[in-house]
């Protein structure tokens, strides 16, 4: 290997709590070498590779097939590079050398990242496209192209071995590719391709070493994030640790190596039992970090050349171009902040220890934490008043005007055209608001017992929500639409019918603009059941939804499905939730994870009737069955299904002709299952 590429070990660099002033020590002992995480996944012709050891962290990915891709991704910066390849003759397996491990690399002039030795089956590769950037760059060039507004994001090439690609990006942050055949492989500049020909073996070999030079982040080491009540899941624990550093939880690599405030408060919330405190107290503090002065909750924080490129385009122009730049355009997640900071700082015995200390610390424009709780707790009654004055679907809590998006279903078809989602208004600003009362009453903010009384009335005042979401179809009608659809999607729709024997009810996905229901069966019921404490007769719709085989229910062989829309009797609304779409017929992790959660929950209640439980037990037991026959894909975002024989078979995101974007392989809240414990089977 040449002298450049500099392979070493990480140095025994240390990492204090940015929070925290502690005074050094006069003779402290030596710093522990770094913890190092090193890990893989494999999802179909996609595989993984993970490395994090000090001021290194990296995700590597590779495609085999039919053209090869290898991506980097850095969550320092939020930045990367991918490859492209050009179209193959036959289908080549590309991947680390066999018996090789993805290696940290740190160089004097500060540049930092990973080097792995590849290998390919093929005789040549040829390098089509090639993008060496900021995550969100890469996103959308990979979703359609960068479009006609964006700006030259072009690199060098040095040829000079090892051939080189490297770029100054606009933020002024450096980040390069370097390639160095192997084994006899040789490496040429063909009209200004970059094409790498196979040695004597027939295969490819070369290495390639990514490095950038943005500061580090400040990982949590697995002992300092998670307590004894979290799963022994090595995966899980190593997917979180990727994942959450002290200044903020990241929601997914490689796609969303970023701040996103629903994913870190609703997978902080799922794993409070198991979360050590100074960890959620990292993640609830970037969210207070992050609100606006009105108390909104950031939806994603963009940073880097990213955040460069959108203050260009601004004006006026901010001071300063590198500033992160905060999207306020959700509505859900400005109601998962109340319950959150009350189940930790009310209900958690080391939140309640601890709460005082952290309310008295400061976002970085100063504003304590405790006033910024109280901004964003004031917004929750703003927006609550309308319904509770005068209750009808015309005041429930809408997507923002001209948006087509708004809560965890961000895709823009992702609510069917519905303006009105069912999950924010049934089960998150109802649980906001009883928050919101006890937060106001305790003596952390204030108190203030008159908000208290408002919020409290507010909340009874929008007991019963969901009736304006209930669908009903009757029984004949039911049976003829499972039936049509089970064979427009391949499937044996015999089960399916077999179990409608009455009307089959559920709730809308979310009204529209008119305040009629969207008849499509989901998966948002998990919210109520986490959050709330429906009724027996609500309960068993749910269980219902969750026993019945799809398409007359949920229940398929790869998992629980986020949608069905066979019910509604509309092609065109059916094709918005197809096994291709991001938010259609798939089955996303953590919804699983917060089914499971929230069935737990109700179970636990001492109010049920006996029939209501058996219904539960039942449905959880059904449930975990497809959790664990996907169990090797949990820390995954999502995947798909395809026909087989008549049943579903799972097929990984991403991986097939029309999907409409790749899954991460690591999700933020898709490592809540090391707060869960499958049933005990009987």
């Amino acid at each position: 290997m040449s002298a450049i590429l500099a392979l070493a070990a990480c140095t025994g660099r240390g990492y204090a709590d940015p929070r925290t002033d502690v005074a050094p020590l006069r003779h402290a002992a030596p710093s522990p070498a770094p913890e190092l995480l090193r890990f893989d996944i494999m999802s179909g012709s996609i595989s993984n590779h993970f490395y994090r050891r000090g001021a290194v962290a990296a995700h590597l990915l590779t495609t085999s097939g039919s053209p090869p891709r290898l991506l980097v991704a850095f969550p320092a910066g939020n930045a990367g590079l991918v490859l492209g390849f050009a179209p193959l003759a036959q289908p080549a397996a590309f991947d680390l050398a066999p018996s090789t491990t993805l290696e940290g690399v740190e160089l004097p002039d500060g540049m930092r990242g990973v080097t792995a030795h590849l290998a390919a089956r093929a005789p040549a590769l040829r390098v089509d496209h090639a993008l060496l950037a900021g995550i969100r760059f890469l996103r959308d060039d990979m979703a359609g192209g960068l479009g006609p507004g964006a700006p030259s994001l072009a690199h060098e090439v040095d040829p000079e071995p090892p051939l080189t690609l490297r770029r100054t990006m606009l933020d002024g942050r450096r980040i390069e590719l370097r390639i160095e055949p192997v084994e006899g492989s040789t490496l040429a500049l063909e009209n200004n391709d970059i094409v790498l020909h196979a040695g004597p073996s027939g295969d490819l070999h070369f290495f390639v070493t990514a490095l950038h030079d943005e500061p580090p982040l400040a990982p949590f080491p697995v002992e300092d994030l998670l307590d004894a009540q979290a799963a022994n899941d090595p995966q899980a624990r190593k997917a979180l640790a990727f994942l959450a550093y002290r200044e903020k939880f990241l929601a997914g690599s490689w796609r969303f190596l970023t701040y996103f405030g629903r994913d870190t408060l609703l997978a902080l919330y799922m794993l409070q039992p198991a979360l050590e405190a100074p960890a959620i107290e990292a993640g609830l503090g970037s969210v207070l970090d992050r609100l606006a002065p009105d108390g909104e909750v950031a939806h994603e924080e963009a940073i880097g050349e990213y955040a460069v490129w959108l203050h260009s385009m601004a004006t006026p122009r901010p001071a300063d171009l590198r500033a992160p730049v905060l999207d306020y355009k959700m509505i859900d997640d400005d109601f998962l902040l109340a319950p959150m900071a009350a189940a930790y700082l009310l209900d958690m015995p080391a939140g309640s220890a601890r709460a005082r200390g952290f309310l008295a610390r400061k976002t970085p424009s100063g504003v304590l934490y405790r006033d910024a709780l109280r901004n964003n707790l004031a917004l929750v009654l703003v927006r609550a008043a309308p319904y509770a004055a005068h209750p009808g679907s015309g005041t429930l809590v809408a997507l923002k005007p001209g948006l087509r998006v708004g809560n965890w279903r961000d895709s823009e078809q992702g609510l069917g055209g519905g303006l009105i989602p069912f999950d924010v208004n049934v089960a998150l600003v109802p649980a906001a608001l009883r928050a919101a009362a006890r937060l106001f009453a305790s003596d952390l903010l204030g108190p203030d017992p008159a908000a208290a009384d408002e919020a409290r009335a507010y909340a009874d005042a929008w007991k019963g929500v969901e009736r304006h979401f209930r669908v009903e179809i009757p029984t004949a009608t039911a049976r003829a639409r499972v039936n049509e659809y089970a064979v427009s999607v391949g499937l044996d729709g015999a089960a399916a019918v077999a179990s409608i024997d009455t009307p089959v009810r559920f709730f809308a996905l979310a009204l529209d603009a008119a305040g009629q229901p969207i008849p499509v069966m989901h998966s948002d019921t998990a919210f109520v059941l986490l959050f709330d404490d429906p009724s027996p007769e609500a309960l068993t719709l749910v269980a219902h939804d969750l026993l019945r085989p799809f398409p007359a229910g949920l229940h398929t062989d790869v998992g629980m499905l986020v949608a069905n829309p066979a019910y509604a009797g509309d092609a065109a609304l059916a094709a918005m939730f197809t096994r291709a779409d991001y938010h259609g017929t798939v089955v996303w992790s953590w919804q699983q994870a917060a089914m499971a959660a929230g069935l737990s929950r109700q179970l636990a209640r001492k109010d049920l009737p006996a029939a209501t439980r058996e219904t539960l037990v039942l449905a959880e037991r059904v449930l975990w069955e497809g959790i664990e026959a996907t169990h090797a894909r949990r820390a995954e975002e999502l995947w798909s299904w395809e026909p087989a024989g008549g049943k579903a078979v799972l097929l990984p995101f991403g991986q097939a002709r029309g999907h409409v974007d790749e899954s991460n392989a690591l999700q933020l809240w898709s490592t809540v299952y090391l707060a869960l414990r499958p049933p005990p089977r009987h």
